[in-house]
């Protein structure tokens, strides 16, 4: 794969980008294709918020990376430091200048505006402190994955169908993000990762814990009704991956980290197969 777009990590966007067409499904149902041209603008910021992210974490990462992940764009000479940071001011800029001309019209709310600068900031601010301050690094992170289902909903005018999913996508990542500070705590250099405080013993009961709460709270989309029995069975799949996935983390986290990767797929899968064959068509929250 070209460097330009490895450094990007467009499987991570990508899973943004979908979780925005979903969210937006869940909340408008088949009244969707109504409503493609702010959707798909949305989404593309998604990926392009996601997309500058890593590149930042490239940047400020690449000492650690020649250990960790030496294959790695920057790490490895492909992409100079310099034209890196060239190419993440661009991909920052450019959702804004996306959004900006939608607000200005109306045809999104201004907290969509809100939501991406915010979103943003929150991501430079981890990458630059808060992700060496141990768990509240891992929660920032995670609370942008979630937030992704509030920013489709508002996409689409439709907020509260989003909430749960919301919870449930911060929990899962949150499991995830610790799995990998398990995975990296050989390599990490000036970083207080909770795993480096506290061990990877530790660690992994609170990742466990985290998804463990998560796969709990996974049936609640359908027993409040905003999904149908496919939605339950389509989840109870992820379910059973993510139990895998905090299963002897501490022996094989690399291996935990990518079946939590995997869960994570089929989770949005599940949404999907919940909102096609979910009764909600008018969302119940307007913004």
């Amino acid at each position: 794969m070209n460097p330009w777009i490895r450094i990007l990590r467009p499987v991570n966007g990508l899973m943004g980008l979908l979780a925005t067409w979903i969210s937006a499904l869940i909340g408008v149902g088949y009244a969707l294709p109504q409503h493609v041209l702010p959707v798909l603008i949305a989404s593309v910021s998604v990926f392009l918020v996601t997309s500058a992210g890593n590149i930042l974490n490239d940047i400020l990462d690449s000492e650690t990376d020649m250990i960790n992940h030496p294959n790695r764009p920057i790490p490895s000479g492909q992409i100079a430091k310099r034209s890196a940071r060239i190419y993440a001011y661009f991909v920052f800029i450019l959702p804004i200048a996306l959004v900006i001309p939608y607000t200005l019209i109306g045809v999104y709310s201004p907290f969509i505006l809100v939501i991406v600068i915010a979103a943003e900031l929150l991501l430079i601010s981890y990458e630059t402190r808060t992700k060496n301050l141990g768990l509240s690094g891992n929660a920032t992170v995670s609370v942008l994955v979630g937030l992704i289902f509030i920013y489709g909903g508002m996409a689409v005018g439709a907020v509260s169908p989003m909430i749960l999913l919301f919870i449930l996508a911060s929990l899962s990542n949150f499991s995830r993000e610790i799995i990998k500070d398990v995975e990296d705590i050989k390599g990490d250099i000036g970083r207080t990762t909770f795993p480096k405080v506290h061990g990877a013993h530790a660690a992994s009961k609170v990742a466990s814990g985290s998804m463990i709460l998560a796969i709990v709270i996974s049936p609640l989309p359908f027993l409040i009704g905003i999904f149908s029995y496919p939605y339950l069975v389509a989840v109870s799949i992820a379910d059973i991956i993510f139990v895998m996935s905090i299963h002897n983390i501490v022996n094989d986290p690399e291996r935990n980290e990518k079946l939590s990767k995997i869960a994570m797929i089929l989770a949005l899968a599940a949404f999907v197969i919940g909102g096609i064959t979910a009764n909600i068509v008018v969302p119940t929250t307007i913004i």
